[in-house]
């Protein structure tokens, strides 16, 4: 699978979760979309970070856009980051983006793997991978929370914002328990025989016990049963899930340079 497959399955994915989540009657999460040639804007006002906020595919033949793109961000009051791949960067791309006031912030983690070929491994008897029921979503609210160490007054936007997914095609949700305690949550997304690995996370005093490989050997495994050929996902290069991953059998596709306004 090349590099501009895989950005674009990553494109695709926050699309399709963003337009749910933008189709919900009166937009109260206020997302917009932006697209410019190859180039896309995502913006969400009631969801501050970068998770969401970002701008992907940018290349440069889409300089002439940039301008634009900036604009969409300032007009909306929301802060951004741009996520560049190897194979868009250029001289000129980072040129403009310097002359324009970004900067060079991090790098983040995108890896691949053939279904197939993923490493099997046998989950601690402890731990209880089932899928979530479509009334659990405050409990998964509560989790991404409290995993991800975010504000608990926007438990109630995560609820709302991944609950509008359970009836969409290719989303699946999963929670883990250890001993009959809830503790970490996942999320899958298939399309095109493509399975992405989407968010998961655990709460802070049950990481190191196995949780999240079993989350995504979970995953990969319903991946497989329902006919994916490949499995992808992202993390922060160098952390814990990027190992984590790694120890899965996917392989680092590239790391994304990440850049943000001065």
């Amino acid at each position: 699978m090349d590099f501009f497959l895989i950005d674009q399955t990553e494109i695709q994915t926050l699309h399709s979760r963003l337009s749910a989540i933008q189709a919900i009657e009166g937009n109260p999460m206020g997302v917009h979309q932006l697209v410019k040639g190859r180039t896309n804007a995502f913006a969400v006002e009631n969801i501050p970070g970068p998770a969401f906020n970002t701008v992907r595919g940018l290349n440069e033949s889409d300089i002439p856009h940039l301008e634009e793109i900036v604009g969409f961000y300032k007009k909306l009051s929301i802060n951004f980051r741009i996520e560049i791949i190897p194979t868009n960067s250029s001289k000129s791309l980072f040129r403009a983006l310097t002359e324009r006031g970004f900067y060079q912030s991090g790098f983040h983690a995108s890896f691949i793997g053939e279904a197939m070929k993923i490493n099997e491994q046998s989950p601690p008897p402890e731990i209880e991978i089932v899928p979530l029921k479509k009334d659990e979503f405050d409990l998964f609210a509560s989790i991404y929370v409290q995993g991800f160490g975010l504000p608990s007054f926007i438990q109630n936007g995560i609820k709302q914002n991944n609950e509008v997914l359970f009836d969409v095609p290719g989303w699946e949700f999963y929670v883990a328990y250890v001993k009959n305690i809830p503790v970490g949550v996942a999320v899958l997304y298939i399309q095109n025989e493509i399975a992405t690995l989407a968010a998961a996370t655990t709460l802070p005093e049950y990481r190191g016990k196995g949780v999240q490989t079993t989350l995504i050997q979970k995953r990969i495994q319903v991946a497989i049963e329902k006919g994916a050929k490949h499995i992808m996902s992202e993390a922060a290069f160098g952390s814990a899930s990027h190992r984590n991953m790694e120890r899965a059998g996917l392989k680092l596709a590239y790391t994304k340079a990440l850049w943000d306004k001065f």
